[in-house]
């Protein structure tokens, strides 16, 4: 019988026993390995939990570590800023303490009063003080009476007279007597020589104003000339005498002797037929000349062969002889020869041109030469300006610089309307106190559009409501452009609106040059006046005012003066060429001033107009294209119209007969004028692209009188340019700043790059705080090149910024640099940039071409192996330099190796007949090891000596070093030495040479080796720079230790002695130029490193919103 399921029996063998207790182990251990099961479960969700946790621990952690590290910078430049702070206040203290030392000195208790007290003061009884009162008595009187005035703390400040002033500018300016006896030597050698005529017309002058008169003409810096005196019946005798008596001494100076005063327009006539120079020039017969004032009228009749008409720069004399009043005059100006005699003196005419005009018209007397200006100025084939101050224009109670000829307005306005009536215009003239005026009749009076754009509520309504009530001309519109809310507010409210006003829907995005053109679009007019909403007059016929003179059709555009509410002057015509590119001229002169022979109050011709009030003719507009949406829409948009009007051929007026107020800029919302401060603005750069010319160049505010006018930024800023461009493409801007523009290293191999960026489509302007020979290599190239003293970078301010005294360029330099894709800072001495670029968030790197002498700077001044450590990118040409940067940096320093242009060919390599010929070429110091070339020749055999010839060039820099190399080549008919030369001198003698030498102790390049390299010559170096790193010693060069005289000599002696050598070493040489220096490697690696600093630049730009957000969260 079968037992029931769940009792046991005992087993009823062992066999059956065993299977028992393993069932019974198996069972055990199934619910052993479930536990386990259970528990392992449980350790992998503890352990995803953990993982999970661990990992957000390190992304906070890396967040926090990210924050903390880009917060690094920003603390580091913090701490600077306290050191600098520290440095400061250490400094005053210093001042102070010294103060308080002179003052010790000073003191009458011979500085018992500054000592600290000891204890309490002893009080003295009443008696004591009465008596000690008594005894101070004496000597209170006797201060009394030697006791002066305090001076005025405002005298104290008060900025130099204008005559002081002048007297600063003359000697800065103007050539010193050993530069005149330099002109005078060079000009005896010029090849032409063009004699000048001086028209003299003389009545019973004042013997001593005749004396001056003529010493200032003896004493000329250029010789070919002819004094023409014509004597109208003088009757004093001194006179008589004393041109008898100069004739005598000089035979340049030819008198005729009339019996009766024709006038001064016969007489000076007279004086013409008598001339037999080139060229004549009008003198009058009491002023004096510059002594260097024919050597500039020379020069400028030989640099410009076709023209006719010649005018300077000039300025008053007293009676004693002092000089004041300069007047600096724009180029050629016909507005303004409109309004005076702008010309004046000195002016200049070819004298057969001068015969063809039929000479002077005796009719004009008093003002003969000005209607000889008109007449010249219109059959004048060029009109030159001479930028210098040539003539002295004398004052004293006869002369019209005094005012001394009345009737001499009266003649003025007879030459300007009988020039009007030549020149077949429809205008009357009329007399102003400060000026003439020629206005062009408006016979049918066009219909004039007046386009307002504007997105403000207030100013919108106003100019709808009062606009039309502000002039009486009859047949005008204004077209309001605004977006569509406001023009339905408008129609909603109450009080109805003009019918002369059509309101413009414009719901696009702000831009200011779009409004524009839609109103222009839709507008009826044959006038077009671009007015901004805040601009008002009280001026019933400003209308009649700024459209007449484009009855002209040579005038393309006219603006008003333009007032600030306090009426003083925000507008006078715009100026370009100064810092910031575009300037206000006359800015905050008073309405009514007559400084500067009434120059705000002369109609005038300017490079560019305000579009806060601007008109054209309708057709003139749409020709040019009106207002450039894509490239200027907002800021510049004006100056961009005008150069279109310009390059067109005509000119563009500011007017003084219409005055507007102008409030501010109210046409721009507040969204809009918040972004235009922050983001960059390309507009500046698209002037530079397109318009380089006109916007460095302003030929109606020259260098002269933006030195003596603009007060807006008054340092010294100038800008150069080749022509304008024909389109403003290019993938990217860049901005090269050098520490100089001399012919170094640096800038040579800047200036390839940038015209090898240029050639590219690459937009590249370059900035330097010194002007410099090289600057003409850019400009030829058609690269811009801003030379603007406010900089921070070159030898000054980098030997000022490490001694912590100054360390920021100006502020207009970063609002110029950030609107760059990348600035590129040359040399150490850009150090300074570093911290401009950190402060404003601009894209830069550090292009270090210094080695060891970068080091010595670091050692000498801690703030730059901070400055470092601060720079994100940093560039060195080689290997030895870049370890000398990477230890005071967490950020990789590059490498990008020198390339040039392929300069070469194999003609260049063929070794010429006679001695070897061996080029050391470089600055003589001692870091470029000239010495041991000197005393590797003293060790030659003289049997190599014999077969060599030895030239060392370079610019001095050493006295010491280059006395002996002097003395060396005196004594040696093998050695040469040449000082400065050209950078295309430089090149000739590396393609005349057999072996290119270097002994210096340390360089980076150098590219005098590279440049050899190109022609294939061979090199004997030191071991230095980029050359040292890659050229294969005895395969491509031959190399030597530094300051190693005997190896030198020894290299020396092998190169005379083995043609074979020499010439493996100039095949070589050409090779190694193609692997390692080919300039399109050079270029390539060049736009690779901007790219990475670019996108850098926009990561970083991405991530600051997210770090503010961060760092502002709880």
């Amino acid at each position: 019988m079968r037992p029931a399921i769940g009792f046991e029996q005992a087993p009823s063998s062992p066999g059956l026993s065993s299977l028992v207790f393993c069932m019974n182990d198996r069972t055990k251990a199934q619910r052993v390995m479930e536990g386990q099961a259970v528990a392992l479960a449980e350790l992998e969700k503890r352990f995803d939990h953990l993982r999970r946790t661990t990992q957000n621990v390190i992304e906070e952690s890396t967040k926090r570590f990210a924050i903390l590290r880009s917060s690094r910078d920003q603390a580091q430049a913090i701490m600077e800023a306290q050191a600098d702070q520290i440095d400061r206040l250490q400094k005053q203290l210093l001042e102070l303490k010294k103060l308080v030392s002179a003052a010790k000195a000073a003191c009458r208790k011979k500085g018992r009063c500054f000592d600290v007290a000891k204890g309490p003061k002893p009080k003295r009884s009443p008696g004591e003080k009465v008596r000690r009162e008594i005894a101070r008595v004496p000597g209170n009187l006797r201060r009394l009476f030697r006791l002066t005035p305090a001076i005025d703390a405002d005298k104290k400040l008060a900025p130099p007279s204008l005559e002081e002033r002048y007297a600063k500018w003359i000697a800065q300016h103007e050539p010193s007597a050993q530069q005149i006896e330099a002109q005078r030597t060079e000009s005896e050698n010029w090849d032409v020589r063009p004699k000048i005529s001086l028209l003299i017309p003389v009545f019973d002058t004042s013997q001593r104003f005749l004396e001056a008169l003529f010493e200032s003409i003896a004493g000329q810096s250029y010789g070919n000339w002819e004094a023409c005196v014509i004597d109208g019946g003088s009757h004093s005798k001194k006179t008589i005498a004393t041109l008898k008596r100069w004739a005598r001494n000089d035979a340049r100076i030819r008198i005729e002797r009339l019996q009766k005063n024709l006038g001064v327009a016969e007489n000076t006539n007279r004086a013409l037929r008598l001339a037999s120079g080139e060229v004549v020039a009008l003198v009058d017969h009491d002023d004096t000349l510059a002594p260097f004032a024919l050597y500039e009228l020379a020069a400028a009749v030989q640099a410009h062969p076709i023209a006719d008409f010649f005018y300077s720069d000039e300025d008053r004399l007293s009676e004693t002889g002092a000089r004041s009043k300069p007047f600096f005059k724009p180029e050629w100006s016909p507005e303004l020869l409109y309004s005076f005699m702008y010309t004046g003196h000195l002016s200049a005419y070819r004298r057969s041109f001068a015969l063809c005009l039929g000479g002077l018209r005796k009719e004009f007397d008093l003002s003969q030469d000005y209607d000889f200006a008109l007449r010249a100025s219109e059959r004048a084939r060029e009109i030159v300006h001479i930028p210098h101050v040539l003539y002295h224009w004398r004052e004293h109670p006869a002369s019209g610089a005094a005012g001394g000829k009345p009737h001499a307005r009266q003649s003025n306005l007879a030459a300007l309307a009988d020039a009007v009536k030549r020149r077949g215009l429809d205008a009357e003239v009329l007399e102003y106190p400060t000026a003439n005026r020629v206005r062009m009749r408006l016979r049918n009076l066009p219909r004039v559009s007046v386009i307002v754009p504007t997105d403000s509520p207030i100013r919108l309504t106003k100019c709808a409501r009062k606009l039309p009530q502000q002039t009486a001309y009859a047949d005008a519109e204004y077209i309001l452009v605004t977006n569509s809310a406001l023009i339905g507010k408008l129609r909603a409210s109450a009080e109805p609106i003009s019918p002369k006003v059509r309101l413009v829907a414009f719901d696009a995005p702000f831009n200011f040059s779009a409004k524009c053109n839609a109103g222009a679009k839709v507008a009826a007019g044959e006038r077009f006046v671009f007015l901004n909403d805040d601009v008002e007059s009280k001026q019933s016929d400003w209308i009649e005012n700024v459209i007449e003179p484009l009855e002209n059709p040579e005038v393309g555009a006219v603006s008003p003066k333009l007032l600030y509410s306090t009426g003083r002057i925000q507008h006078a015509g715009l100026v370009t060429g100064v810092r910031g590119l575009i300037g206000t001229a006359m800015h905050q002169w008073s309405d009514d001033s007559v400084d500067y022979s009434n120059f705000a109050q002369s109609m005038r011709n300017v490079s560019a107009l305000s579009a806060a009030c601007l008109a054209m003719r309708r057709e003139v507009f749409f020709e040019i294209g009106g207002f450039d949406e894509t490239n200027t829409p907002i800021s510049l948009s004006d100056i961009d119209l005008c150069f279109k009007v310009r390059e067109t051929g005509r000119r563009c007026v500011y007017t003084p007969f219409a005055s507007l107020t102008h409030h501010g800029h109210a046409s721009i919302g507040p969204t809009e004028e918040e972004s235009a401060e922050t983001a960059p603005d390309k507009c500046s750069i698209f002037l530079l692209k397109r318009w380089a010319a006109f916007t460095c160049h302003d030929p109606y505010f020259t260098d002269r009188m933006r030195e003596w006018l603009y007060a807006d930024s008054p340092m010294p800023i100038q800008m150069f340019a080749g022509k304008n461009s024909e389109t403003a493409a290019g993938e990217r801007d860049l901005l090269f700043v050098t520490h100089d523009l001399s012919l170094s290293g640096a800038p040579i191999i800047l200036s390839h790059l940038a015209k090898w960026c240029k050639a590219r489509g690459i937009f590249a302007t370059v900035m330097s705080p010194a002007d410099g020979p090289a600057r003409a290599t850019f400009v030829e190239a058609g690269i811009p090149v801003i030379v603007d003293s406010v900089v921070a970078t070159g030898y000054d301010r980098f030997i000022q910024f490490g001694q912590q005294s100054l360390s920021r360029s100006h502020e207009s330099f970063t609002a110029f640099a950030r609107n760059f894709d990348c600035v590129i800072a040359s040399t150490i001495f850009g150090a300074p940039l570093i911290h401009d670029a950190t402060a404003k968030a601009i894209p830069l790197f550090w292009w270090i071409h210094e080695g060891l002498v970068g080091d010595h700077f670091i050692r000498k001044f801690p703030i730059l192996a901070s400055t470092i450590g601060l720079a994100e990118f940093i560039v060195t040409p080689d290997q030895r330099s870049r370890q000398i940067y990477q230890s005071y940096t967490r950020h990789s320093v590059r490498v990008l190796r020198y390339g040039i242009p392929d300069i070469g060919s194999a003609r260049d390599a063929e070794r010429k007949p006679g001695p070897l010929r061996f080029l050391l070429l470089g600055t003589m110091e001692y870091r470029k090891g000239q010495e041991s070339l000197l005393q590797a020749l003293d060790q030659l055999p003289q049997k190599i000596l014999e077969r060599t010839l030895f030239q060392i060039v370079g610019r001095p820099h050493d006295d010491r070093l280059v006395s002996k190399i002097k003395a060396a080549a005196t004594k040696s008919a093998h050695l040469h030495f040449s000082d400065c030369v050209s950078h295309k001198e430089a090149l000739a003698l590396i393609r005349e040479a057999d072996v290119m030498v270097c002994t210096s102790r340390d360089e980076t390049g150098p590219l005098t080796l590279i440049e050899a390299m190109a022609f294939g010559k061979p090199i004997l170096s030191t071991w230095v720079g980029a050359v040292g790193e890659n050229l294969v010693p005895e395969e491509d060069a031959l190399f030597v230790e530094p300051g190693d005289a005997a190896g030198l000599a020894a290299a020396i002696t092998r190169l005379v002695s083995e043609p074979a050598l020499l010439q493996k070493l100039a095949v070589n040489s050409r090779k190694a130029y193609e692997s390692y220096f080919s300039f399109d490697r050079f270029g390539q690696e060049f736009l690779c490193l901007v790219e990475e600093v670019i996108s850098a630049h926009k990561l970083n730009r991405a991530a600051k919103p997210l770090e503010e957000a961060i760092a502002i969260s709880p």
